[in-house]
């Protein structure tokens, strides 16, 4: 248990000209949407955001992230008969048409290539039944708490259903892949074919061009689900990511850009606790005092006009010896009065036992000291020895000349 509690309040930045007033919650006209931040995953702003609804081509992301993780750019995957026959956005495959693993990342993300997901599909797990065993557990892996998926495209099924708590967290989970941000942020890309025209392939998010800080994602369209799209965008260290589902028109652009500014303009990112500074410095009994650094970084958003965090160290009593890297302690942060996260606290040095505290210490003295006892007695022994022979001659000598002189 930990013995000894530091309280440390700290304001992390402190916003000494800030005059604006909060920014209106944003009007969002689609069924449901999130804004969540995406190192974080704090959920910022939501609209029946737990609501099941048809996800359409968005379904992809998931697609993409697990091609990307269970097969090489450079493999070359083949058309089945299925792919051929799948309906919808595609690259109009034949059975038995090649194509390597990058082209087909591409196909996925910027032509939304239906055909292209099967053939993900069953390159990965066989077939498109077991690839969507593979999804669901991917996508519980990621936080989704309330989607089932049966297909690798998105085409409608009854229960075909996600939502946009459930796609945030996954393109969450998809964008910490440096690989997929970059598919994600491409605008163009050619696939050559040994026989017949070239496919070009267009990123058709408009925002890539029109909205500072944009990273692209994902389109998605069916009569079902209406129009869905999943957006990031980063600017000043804080990256959003929003999820807009069942939007119709221009409204799939603006709720986004509306969920975007609400972002921006009303929170930031800070960062109370870095890896590895010193965060304490504590008394060690039977030893020096010892230096306490984070185990790990803390990030969480804040509003704008408040940026102040509190944190609590609590350290328990330490005794040597401590080897550098053991659990010292915690440090607790707080905001708003509530606790939002506990990084450890470890020593960042060894400690040795003070010389004069340890056993063996104690065990060499009490030994000298038996040993010094041992060898006093023999001295006296041996001088007690010596003063009875000295005293014995004295007398003889003593006895011998009263002799003569009787």
């Amino acid at each position: 248990m930990l013995a000894a509690k530091f309280r440390v309040i700290i304001t992390v930045v402190v916003l000494l000209f800030y005059t604006g007033t909060a920014m209106a919650e944003p009007v969002v006209q689609s069924t449901a949407a999130i804004l969540i931040n995406s190192r974080t995953g704090e959920v910022l702003w939501e609209k029946n955001s737990h609501q099941q609804m048809f996800p359409a081509s968005i379904t992809k992301i998931l697609t993409t992230i697990l091609l990307l993780e269970n097969a090489a750019e450079d493999e070359v995957a083949v058309a089945s008969e299925l792919a051929e026959k799948t309906r919808g956005s595609s690259l109009y495959l034949r059975r038995g048409q090649e194509l390597t693993v990058e082209d087909l990342l591409y196909a996925l993300m910027l032509r939304s290539a239906n055909d292209g997901s099967v053939v993900a599909a069953e390159l990965v797990s066989g077939s498109v039944d077991s690839f969507a065993q593979l999804m669901n557990q991917k996508a519980r892996q990621a936080g989704a708490i309330n989607s089932t998926f049966t297909n690798p495209h998105g085409l409608p099924d009854e229960n075909h259903l996600t939502t946009a708590y459930d796609m945030a967290m996954i393109t969450r989970y998809a964008m910490q892949n440096q690989r997929f941000r970059d598919l994600a942020a491409t605008q163009r890309h050619t696939i050559v074919w040994p026989e017949g025209e070239d496919s070009y392939l267009i990123n058709r998010i408009p925002l890539l061009s029109t909205y500072e800080g944009m990273l692209g994602i994902k389109t998605g369209y069916t009569t079902p689900a209406g129009r869905t799209f999943v957006g990031a965008a980063q600017r000043d260290g804080l990256e959003l990511i929003t999820v807009v589902l069942q939007a119709s028109g221009n409204e799939l652009w603006d709720d986004t850009v509306a969920l975007l500014d609400y972002g921006f303009d009303n929170f930031t990112m800070v960062q109370p606790v870095v890896q590895g500074d010193i965060m304490h410095t504590t008394e060690v009994r039977f030893g020096d005092a010892v230096s306490l650094q984070a185990a790990d970084s803390f990030e969480l958003t804040r509003p704008v006009n408040n940026k102040e965090v509190d944190m609590e160290i609590k350290v328990a009593e330490v005794q040597a010896p401590v080897n550098k890297g053991d659990h010292i302690g915690e440090v607790v942060i707080v905001a708003d009065g509530q606790e939002v996260g506990t990084i450890s606290l470890l020593a960042a040095d060894s400690v040795q036992r003070a010389l004069l505290t340890t056993p063996r210490f104690w065990l060499l003295s009490s030994s000298l000291a038996v040993v010094m006892l041992l060898v006093r007695k023999a001295i006296r022994r041996r001088r007690t020895k010596k003063s009875g022979l000295k005293e014995g001659y004295r007398r003889y000598k003593k006895e011998k000349l009263d002799y003569r002189l009787f």
